[in-house]
């Protein structure tokens, strides 16, 4: 109830005559007069003029104050512009030691204010004329005490030549003792600054939602309407704080202060379902135009011309509130329970408005007064978060469905596996009873190829195995027959199956293991799976030199030993090598292929068996690879013997009962992403126009977008011009083959986006294998068939937009997150700052709008945009973090000359932030950021470096990877992305713990 209070501190008095007698007043208790009544006016006179006293001329009158001067001046013809001086005379108590204050909130529109004939204070300059004379309309307050007879003169000099309306004392004059017109400005200053922060807040919000939901317009004015608000409350409310911050004259008080009003009022009507309204809807365009005609006119006019169109302001407003009303109480009648925050809301408001509109017409001068504005942006809060949470819940619905998604993915390979391996076990069986059935009849040559595709199925079943197992180990499902195993005998065989490719390569494989080697406990397809997968490791990375399998017995385990002189790996790799999908780097290796899962499995499988499998490798000097297994029983030699699955040649035999095994699972079919296009664009490459023609004929117009070129270097130049959802490219093509064509494309886009399907009219390994190698996603062979192009464009199509909408989930989901949480800081520096520094508050409440203005902009995540904007943007951000942390964060700039530079959105601040937050504020003493730009004949070199505590090299390692069960590291990725599609190159980081992190990108000339 403290406000109930001080109003009832202020009090009126009656002045008469230009006195006021104030000797039985007790100033102790802390009460503030309202100087209203009689004073004496001298028109056109100065009582006080170069310091002294002069002689009031005749012509003295009384006039109320407040109130205008208009027919003091002149009688016969009121105006308001001119001069003169009030006076009042004071009578306190002699008795009283005491300090007086004055508190003089508006006197239009220049002003000086005398007691005792000593000038204490003022507005803007006074003058008798015209050309003297400066416009300025401020409140000011000064302190003092009467003479040694308790007379208190005041004496105010007004002049105006500016202001059409009634000129002269404005508001009430307030007088007290010192203390209770300090307290009183401290407390109105504080509400004022109080109501301005939390309207601002809401405007910042309603937005924040607008941009992060589904784009409710009504957000949108919401926001306009608060921002309105609180710009209206800073020009026009008692103190006009804007003012004291920042003056900007007269002239321009008025435009701002009427075109806010004006937003205000077209921002109302617009937050409401007023279209809604029957006859309302016919003029509702009329009356926009009005609102935003005069608003939009209001910022070329004088004041004076201003004051003139007062009326058009008043309908405006009194127009809006009536609609506002009556759509409001329309929409509670139909749904109470939804609209009645909304509605308590906009009455609320609409009575403070009244009110305050009253208050300005008689002149009173009060404390301001927010606690119903403050209501009613509660109850408007309520309303918006409440949607927002709503929102909120179908955001975090939509994640918990793309982790599952993810999750199948993980199933993908298994299951694909499932459903190839009984057909191919059908294909095996009945090969191999043919070859059992005609060998004598079948010459030779027919013989070793039939034996060829039984081992090669061999292989793929083994292949299938390991997308199987891979689940099934994950799962902790392991299926282990453990029995006495022949390690000789499974080697042997293992051989066989990969003598092909040791042969194409003129590889030299030594099985060093003894015929006698004692047999193992353990499971015989397992055996199989590991000894397979490691030596078909050895080959694939060896080009020369021989591989070598030895075996041995130590601490009673078999020791299992391939050594191989091939390309080798670093330490680096070494460390993630068991990791599944990891595999050695393809630039390096110039090796496609492959899951990256064998060596995963493998390490698994050994453990389970309970032995261990270690490896030892260096670059350029081959690696070794040893496992160990538990020994079989004393005597159990001849039982393997004759359960061995191997007949005398050593090849790998069907065991009867795949014969019977049972269908898979079948396959989940995952539901496509259709792409945003009505038709996909598809960019064809091919040299001869006949072809051209036939691919015309087979992707019609109708149901897709083509453009077909007959060289590669018309095909390059097309693709700076649009996006393509799809590349298809011949590959025997003169002057720039299909498979240089795909290199310099993957060079930009990556797998996903940009797929690029080649044709061929061979179909050998060595050829598809040179297309992946080039970055090609997949091949047609020629004569191309309709139905399989169509299926192949598809396929990879639906991937490209999968990927696509899943990164464009990733940021928004991202965005969401992070920006509540650096709003609320934000706003809690602003909160602090407005007690101790209001230049200071000021700077950061414009750097925080820039910063949101900038960050929120509806922005194409896959262009680019000026420099210029994304540093504006780092700026606003690095001083809202300066103020926050003060003296422990400290930025250096070195920005070179780039000013026609573009760089993709949001690609250097979120580096800038990830330095602050993980960074230097983990230090208790801060750090430093330093931001570099340095331009150079080919490229732009953008840098962000911080001292702070730095990263090892695990960290580092995982910085910019991405894992289906985390949710770290998402903006780095996607800005790493970004910058790869664009330039060709990502994110170069560095880091010593300790010592910082460097953080650079490059930004290549076009």
């Amino acid at each position: 109830m403290l406000w109930m209070e001080w109003f009832h501190l202020q009090k009126q008095v009656t002045i008469q005559n230009g006195q006021l007698d104030l000797r039985d007043w007790r100033v102790e208790d802390g009460d503030v007069l309202l100087l209203d009544g009689e004073w004496e006016f001298y028109p056109s006179q100065w009582l006080i003029s170069g310091g002294r006293e002069r002689a009031a001329e005749a012509g003295a009158v009384l006039i109320p104050v407040p109130g205008g001067w208009n027919k003091a001046l002149n009688a016969e013809q009121p105006t308001p512009y001119g001069y003169g001086s009030y006076r009042l005379i004071l009578h306190v108590d002699p008795g009283k030691n005491q300090n007086y204050s004055v508190r003089v909130p508006s006197v239009r529109t220049s002003s000086e204010l005398y007691v005792n004939g000593r000038l204490l204070a003022g507005s803007g300059g006074v003058a008798d004329t015209e050309d003297g004379y400066t416009a300025k309309n401020l409140p000011y307050s000064t302190t003092f005490t009467a003479d040694e007879n308790g007379v208190i003169e005041l004496v105010i000099q007004a002049a105006n030549y500016v202001d059409s309306r009634n000129s002269g004392i404005a508001r009430s004059i307030k007088f007290g003792s010192e203390d209770a017109i300090a307290r009183e400005m401290k407390i109105s200053v504080s509400m004022q600054l109080m109501a301005t922060v939390i309207f601002l807040m809401h405007s910042v919000y309603a937005f924040i939602l607008f941009l992060l939901g589904n784009r409710e317009k009504k957000l949108l004015y919401f926001s306009l309407l608060t921002l309105c608000i609180s710009f209206a409350n800073l020009l026009s409310n008692d103190e006009k704080l804007f003012h004291q911050l920042f003056y900007i004259g007269t002239t321009w008080d008025f435009r701002l202060a009427n075109c806010a009003l004006m937003l205000g009022v077209y921002a109302l009507l617009q937050c409401t379902n007023h279209r809604e309204l029957r006859y309302w809807r016919r003029i509702s365009p009329f009356v926009t135009v009005m609102i935003l005609g005069a608003a939009v006119i209001t910022l070329f006019l004088q004041p004076e011309q201003i004051i003139t169109i007062f009326p058009v302001y008043m309908l405006s407003g009194g127009i809006a509130i009536v609609v506002t009303v009556i759509a409001i109480a329309k929409a509670v009648i139909k749904d109470i329970r939804s609209n009645l925050l909304l509605l308590i809301a906009f009455l609320v408001l609409v009575h403070h408005y009244v009110w305050s509109l009253f208050w300005r017409d008689s002149g009173l001068s009060l404390v301001y007064y927010p606690f119903d504005q403050i209501l009613a942006m509660g109850c408007l809060a309520s309303v918006w978060f409440k949607q927002y949470f709503n929102m909120h819940a179908h955001t975090k619905e939509i994640a918990a469905t793309l982790q599952r998604m993810n999750e199948h993915k993980d199933q993908f390979l298994a299951n694909t596996s499932h459903e190839f391996r009984n057909p191919l076990h059908s294909i095996l069986i009945m090969s191999q009873t043919v070859l059992n059935r005609e060998r004598h009849l079948m010459q030779a040559r027919s013989v070793k190829e039939l034996e060829t595709v039984l081992t090669v199925g061999r292989r793929l079943t083994l292949i299938l195995n390991d997308l199987i197992d891979a689940m099934s180990l994950r799962e902790g499902n392991p299926r282990l027959h453990k029995t006495s195993v022949s390690i000789p005998s499974i080697v042997t065989g293992v051989l066989d199956m990969l003598q092909y490719h040791a042969e194409a390569k003129s590889l030299r494989i030594a099985n060093e293991i003894p015929v006698n080697f004692p047999p193992v406990y353990a499971d015989e397809n397992r055996v199989i799976q590991i000894i397979f997968n490691l030596l078909h490791n050895a080959v694939k990375y060896t080009n020369e030199g021989s591989i070598v399998i030895q075996a041995a017995i130590k601490d009673g385990k078999a020791h299992i030993t391939i050594k191989d002189t091939g390309i080798g790996m670093e330490e680096e790799l070494l460390k993630r090598l068991f990791r599944p999908y990891e595999q050695a780097g393809r630039s390096e290796t110039m090796i496609e292929g492959g899951f990256g899962l064998g060596l995963s499995i493998c390490k698994q499988l050994v453990e389970l068996h309970g032995g261990t499998l270690d490896v030892s490798s260096e670059a350029g000097g081959g690696s070794t690879f040893t496992f160990s297994l538990e020994l079989a029983e004393m005597g159990a030699w001849n039982e393997v013997a004759a359960a061995s699955s191997y007949d005398s040649e050593g090849r790998t035999m069907i065991a009867s009962d795949e014969s019977a095994a049972a269908l898979a699972d079948a396959l989940p079919v995952l539901p496509a992403v259709e792409t945003k296009r009505d038709r996909p664009c598809l960019l064809i490459v091919d040299d001869d126009p006949v072809n051209l023609q036939v691919l015309e004929s087979i992707l019609p117009s109708d149901e897709y977008e083509t453009a077909m070129v007959t060289s590669g270097k018309e095909a390059l130049v097309l693709l700076d011009q649009r996006e393509w959802d799809l590349v298809i490219s011949d590959i025997m093509m003169p002057q720039m083959s299909g498979y240089e064509l795909a290199r310099i494309i993957r060079g930009r886009f990556t797998l996903t986006e940009l797929p690029i399907l080649l044709i061929t009219a061979r179909s050998q390994p060595e050829d598809i294998q040179s297309g992946f190698m080039a970055g090609a996603n997949d091949y047609v062979t020629k004569p191309v068939d309709a139905t399989e192009l169509k299926s192949r464009i598809k396929a990879l199509i639906t991937i490209k937009q999968s990927v696509r909408e899943q990164q464009r989930l990733e940021a928004a989901w991202l965005q969401a997150q992070i920006q509540p949480h650096f709003l609320f800081n934000a706003l809690n520096a602003v909160t602090a700052l407005s007690n101790i520094d209001l230049n200071k508050m000021r700077r950061l409440l414009d750097e925080f709008s820039n910063f949101l203005r900038n960050k929120f902009k509806f922005h194409n995540m896959d262009g680019l945009v000026p420099i210029e904007e994304e540093l504006s943007l780092v700026h606003s951000y690095l001083y809202i973090e300066q103020v926050r942390f003060d003296e422990r964060l400290k930025v250096n700039w070195e920005i070179g000359e780039c000013r026609d530079l573009k760089v993709p959105f949001l690609s250097i601040q979120p580096l800038v932030e990830n330095a602050i937050i993980h960074g230097v504020m983990k230090r208790v003493r801060g750090g430093r950021i330093e931001i570099r730009i340095a331009v150079h004949d080919t490229h732009t070199e953008v840098m962000v470096e911080d001292d702070g505590v730095g990263m090892d090299e695990s960290q580092l390692e995982q910085l910019l990877e991405r894992k289906p069960d985390s949710q770290s590291g998402v903006g780095l990725i996607n800005t790493d992305q970004r910058l790869k599609r664009h330039f060709g190159t990502g994110l170069q980081i560095s880091s010593v713990p300790g010592k910082g992190t460097k953080v650079i990108f490059h930004v290549r000339k076009k």
